[in-house]
Order: C-alpha cells, then sequence, then structure tokens
C-alpha cells in the first residue's frame, strides 16, 4: 500500500485509534427523487459534521457545493460517489414516485485524479450482482478500471456490492452478497460498503472472508430509531469497521443526534440503550408502567429465548405477567432486587454479581432448600427444568442437585424484556447507590 493510499485509509478509519468510521451516505440526489433531505442538504451537512461523522459520502456536484464544509484536520473525510446508476428509478422502495426504466444502467461519471481534485479522500463504486452476465461483467471491468486508477493516485476505492437482480431471491441474497464481498475484493476494493445480512453469525462470515474493512449500509429508513442502532451494534459486533448510513440519517429529524448515537455505539463501546438514552449507567433495574401492559407476553419469550433454555414452553422465564381482566388491568413481575433470597439463603449460594449487580447463583454451595424460591415476593425464582452435577473440589465432595434456582441476570445489564417490550410497560431505570462489593457475598 502506497503512502498516500495508506494516509488517506488511516484519515477515515484511525480518526479515533480504534479502526473504525461512522459515515454518512448524503449521494441520492443525482439518482433518486428530488425529498427533503435531497434540498436541505447543506443544513443535514452540518448538521452530521457537528454529530461528529467520520466521513460523507457525497455527489460530485455536491463536493463542489460543500466544499468548505470539509477544510481542516478536525473536518469530516469527503468520499465522491464516482459512478451513477439508475437503479431507484426502477419502482424500488427507494423512491415515492418512480420513473419506470427497463434496464439497469451504470455509468462512470468521473476518474480518480478528479475525485483527488474535488478533495476526495476516497471513492465510492456499485458492483451489481443477479442481472445478466452482461451486465455483471460490465461491472467488474468497470471496477477494475476505478482500482487501477486509484491505486496510480493512492486514493481508496470502496466498493459497493449490491444483490437485487431477478436471479436473487430471499433464500440466496447472504450467498450473493458474501460472494460479492470477496469478488470485490478480488478486483482490489480497499474497503467495501455493503447491506446487512440480516443476523451477526452471517455477516461475520461475511466481513472475515473480506479481509478488508467493512462498512455496513443502514437499510431503508425506519420511524424507529432502535432499528437502525441495533442493525449498527450487531454489525460492529461481526466485525465490522463502521457504517454508512444514508437515509436513517438524513431523514432522521435530528441528523446531528443520530450521527452522535452511531458514534458513541462505535467509538465509545455504548450498547444501544445507552446511545438512546444518552448516558451510561454502571447499575441497571426494572421497573414497570402496568397500565401500558397489553399482556402479550413479549417480554417473558424474550426472556426464555435470550436464556436459550431449550426447552418449549415459558415455565423457565426470570418474569411473569399476572393477567387482568383487560389491558392496563395486568401486573407486570419481576425481581426488584430486594435481597431476601440472598439473606435467606443458607449456603451464601446467593449474591450480588459483581459486574452486573443481578442476583447470581453459585450452583456450588446450592443444597436445594427452596427458600429463596419460597421467600420471592413476586415469586420468579423457579425450579430449574434439569438438574446438574457438581464436580469436586477441595472445600467439597462431588454432589448432584436434581434441580437449582433459576434466577434473573439481567442479561448481563441488558434486559431483552424491557428491550422486546412494544409499550414500555417494563423498561430499565439506573439502579444508584450500589457497590456489590459491600454487599453479602
Amino acid at each position: 500500500m502506497t503512502i498516500g493510499l495508506q494516509m488517506r485509509m488511516d484519515r477515515l478509519f484511525n480518526r479515533h485509534g480504534d479502526g473504525r468510521a461512522v459515515c454518512v451516505a448524503a449521494d441520492h440526489g443525482y439518482m433518486s427523487d428530488v425529498t427533503a433531505n435531497v434540498i436541505n442538504l447543506r443544513m443535514i451537512t452540518e448538521a452530521v459534521i457537528r454529530g461528529g461523522a467520520d466521513g460523507i459520502l457525497v455527489s460530485p456536484g455536491q463536493a463542489l457545493h460543500l466544499a468548505p464544509l470539509f477544510r481542516g484536520r478536525d473536518g469530516p473525510v469527503l468520499i465522491v460517489r464516482a459512478d451513477w446508476m439508475n437503479m431507484p428509478r426502477l419502482g424500488t422502495s427507494n423512491v415515492a414516485n418512480a420513473v419506470p426504466q427497463r434496464l439497469l444502467l451504470n455509468e462512470k461519471i468521473l476518474t480518480a485524479e478528479q475525485a483527488l481534485s474535488l478533495g476526495a479522500s476516497a471513492i465510492t463504486i456499485y458492483l451489481f450482482l443477479g442481472y445478466s452476465d452482461q451486465i455483471e461483467a460490465e461491472g467488474v471491468e468497470k471496477c477494475a478500471q476505478f482500482v487501477t486508477e486509484c491505486r496510480a493516485v493512492g486514493l481508496p476505492c470502496i466498493i459497493e456490492p449490491l444483490a437485487y437482480g431477478g436471479q436473487v431471491t430471499g433464500a440466496n441474497i447472504v450467498d450473493v452478497l458474501t460472494l460479492g464481498a470477496r469478488i470485490a475484493v478480488e478486483i482490489g476494493a480497499d474497503a467495501l460498503k455493503i447491506p446487512y445480512t440480516g443476523d451477526v453469525e452471517s455477516f461475520r462470515h461475511l466481513v472475515s472472508i473480506s479481509d478488508v474493512p467493512v462498512l455496513v449500509l443502514g437499510g431503508a429508513r425506519s420511524d424507529n430509531e432502535r432499528d437502525a442502532l441495533e442493525l449498527f451494534a450487531e454489525a460492529l459486533d461481526a466485525g465490522s469497521s463502521g457504517c454508512l448510513m444514508g437515509r436513517n440519517v438524513t431523514k432522521s429529524p435530528d441528523p446531528a443526534h443520530m450521527v452522535n448515537q452511531l458514534s458513541k455505539i462505535a467509538h465509545q463501546n455504548w450498547s444501544v440503550d445507552e446511545a438512546l438514552r444518552g448516558e451510561v449507567w454502571e447499575y441497571v433495574r426494572l421497573k414497570a408502567n402496568p397500565s401500558k401492559c397489553t399482556g402479550c407476553n413479549l417480554c417473558v419469550t424474550g426472556c426464555v429465548s435470550t436464556h436459550d433454555s431449550r426447552d418449549f414452553g415459558n415455565h423457565l422465564a426470570r418474569l411473569r405477567i399476572e393477567t387482568g381482566k383487560k389491558p392496563g388491568d395486568h401486573r407486570v413481575m419481576f425481581c426488584t432486587l430486594c435481597q431476601k433470597c440472598i439473606d435467606v439463603c443458607p449456603t451464601q449460594a446467593l449474591r450480588w454479581h459483581p459486574d452486573s449487580g443481578a442476583i447470581e447463583l453459585l450452583t456450588e454451595r446450592c443444597d436445594n432448600c427452596g427458600k429463596c424460591v419460597d421467600i420471592c415476593p413476586t415469586q420468579v425464582i423457579v425450579h430449574s427444568a434439569e438438574g446438574i452435577q457438581i464436580a469436586a473440589s477441595e472445600q467439597a465432595p462431588a454432589k448432584t442437585l436434581k434441580w437449582y434456582p433459576v434466577v434473573c441476570d439481567l442479561c448481563g445489564g441488558e434486559p431483552e424484556c424491557a428491550r422486546i417490550c412494544p409499550t414500555g410497560a417494563i423498561y430499565i431505570d439506573e439502579r444508584k447507590a450500589f457497590d456489590p462489593q459491600e454487599c453479602k457475598a
């Protein structure tokens, strides 16, 4: 890698020294319809810069108009879209009023040298998969020409594989995207801009076979900002180097805030919940608003699935719903962290978890007395479905427990029941003035 190429890659991915980049895609104006996020692009660009965007993708024309916003060492990296396509006019969900076109067209609109003269630190180009052999071959040729030009001037080339053709189905789209990622790398891509495959494992595989930085797309605009943040968090968990999100940022009611949330997740390792509430809580607790409970039991199902009990039914859930006669009369019963189970345990098998602050069971100390189950005021400590064998230690001989108490572990500090509740009937709150080291161990 040449010095110039390395410097520009570092400027994009190492502004914070973590190999990650939060970028905004604002290049829709010359491929899609004239929407508010296109008309108000200067205002939106200023907002995402305030939010801390590491890079912004724009069209060549907008690169000229917005050039002053990218000046200075602290300004965001300018990424220029170097090709054009008519796919949004084929009637996809990107536009409300599509102008039908019978054929996919994808054209080169500027060279790597021209992009460099605009002040670009990288270019982005498409690679279409799933259409005819001719379109794919032309796309590979175009990408190869761009890579050659970019290498000559030390400009990073970000290739965006897209699987949209008639040969792409719901069954094979992950395989097509994964193949497209590898094709782009083999052509010479310095980084990838690519849609999320839908789950962590398949995206982790895509990232692992790419061997270049991967920037995840945000997908279609969602009215729930959590959706985009969770997609991004999952992509990072899978090994992504960041994002290049478009409409979820540019059409957001507060683009600066949205970028700030993405940046907190990327550069400060905040969870989605922390990003949404805007602060980090060392310890959390569950709280409820029963008037909002509809009795849907999603919280109960989410609890069981998160802990992977591999058992049918919800009898191993760490919370329950006491059903009322109508919505608003239901009661959400969960661990209130009252400490009664800890205090009553004769063998000190229960204690506060030093990291999450939840109740923790030390199975090697448990003797099946059942006192914790009996004393729980919300009756959410239940018998396990199966027993467990405890190996011998220096302190105690081996033993077999026919059952053990199943207690709420607060999902390690990010309770799934609160995350999945559609009405906010159960939610998390900060647990203040709590030090597990001062509690009974």
